[in-house]
């Protein structure tokens, strides 16, 4: 086993901790301004929550808040923030980060801006 596949096996199990106590309640879908907008359950925190807790990381991580909203009202203490930051160092060992946020970091590292134009 390589460096990274234990680096990503290791973050899979992180996430899973993290996840593991959610128990589906749905306090947290009141709260995000991502699933307010759209209503795709997979978007919620919960439904994050139980995509992660099945090992299934897509690039939608990269559309999460961070808010920290869900975790202010979670009777669990779940810290979907710390879940989604898991979520997005798999796809950036797996490199299936999504363009936007690869241009992004290009910009911090050349620029120390996220925000300059290309």
């Amino acid at each position: 086993m390589t460096e990274k596949n234990i680096e990503v096996s290791n973050a899979f199990e992180e996430l899973r901790e993290i996840v593991e106590k959610c128990n589906h309640c749905g306090i947290c879908k009141a709260l995000d301004p991502i699933f307010r907008a759209t209503r795709e359950e997979s978007l919620s925190p919960r439904g994050r929550a139980a995509l992660f807790s099945k090992e299934i990381v897509d690039s939608s991580a990269f559309d999460y808040a961070m808010c920290g909203a869900c975790a202010e009202k979670c009777p669990f203490n779940i810290d979907m923030d710390e879940a989604v930051r898991k979520a997005r160092k798999i796809l950036n060992l797996e490199e299936k980060e999504n363009t936007e946020n690869q241009r992004m970091l290009k910009r911090v590292i050349e620029k120390k801006n996220p925000f300059t134009s290309d």
